[in-house]
């Protein structure tokens, strides 16, 4: 998950999204920013502070995790707790998800969707990562332990769209097959809107321009 490309431009033959049972490739353009102002002071919280929002996460009684937070234009913390469904310590990634933005894309350890539902991903069982929905005006899960196995959650602030992908599918000794699933948070609520699939070279799996190249497809 470490931030390693600046302005590369990408070009790849191994890789092909499905979509429809066609085949495409391109060739992508993306730049890769810092990650914003989230802090975590250590794997077992996490802790953001900007001028509009304030969120502490943490680990709370057996099976919970404990949000304090602060939305835009109040001046009140809340408190609200959720079930934590993994079964090993809470963990919270320094960097977890991937937030594109036209050509580029920034990291970070969660999102803010319509300034009150937080996209949290956590570390999972098998280090893949465990994807919370929640609504914070409201308090309420909006969906629980989604789990992906790229290294970060893809996300179109535009189009409110996240991407996450299922247990990729052994072809051949170079080949994974990948399911992608696109979301879409609208109105206060989530839905599947879109199931993919992509072809991904086995040593090329954890990187993150190729990651990019497939999310900004099927996310646009």
């Amino acid at each position: 998950m470490k931030m390693i490309f600046l302005y590369v431009a990408l070009t790849f033959t191994s890789l092909s999204c499905k979509s429809g049972g066609s085949s495409t490739s391109a060739e992508v353009e993306g730049k890769h920013e810092q990650v914003d102002s989230l802090q975590a002071d250590s794997l077992d919280q996490l802790e953001a502070k900007d001028s509009s929002f304030y969120l502490k996460a943490s680990k709370g009684k057996e099976g919970e995790i404990c949000l304090k937070y602060r939305l835009n234009h109040t001046n009140t913390y809340k408190y609200f707790c959720f079930k934590y469904f993994d079964y090993s310590d809470v963990v919270f990634p320094d960097t977890s998800v991937g937030i594109i933005n036209d050509g580029s894309f920034r990291e970070s350890s969660y999102y803010l969707v319509h300034d009150s539902i937080l996209i949290l991903p956590l570390i999972g069982m098998n280090n893949f990562l465990s994807v919370y929905i929640l609504n914070l005006q409201s308090q309420e899960v909006l969906g629980s332990d989604i789990r992906t196995s790229f290294s970060l959650v893809w996300i179109d602030g535009k189009s409110s769209t996240f991407l996450t992908t299922d247990t990729p599918d052994y072809i051949n000794d170079t080949t994974y097959l990948y399911k992608l699933n696109k979301y879409k948070i609208e109105g206060g609520a989530m839905s599947l809107i879109k199931r993919d699939t992509a072809h991904l070279n086995v040593n090329l799996k954890d990187d993150l321009k190729i990651n990019y190249k497939i999310a900004r497809r099927i996310l646009h």
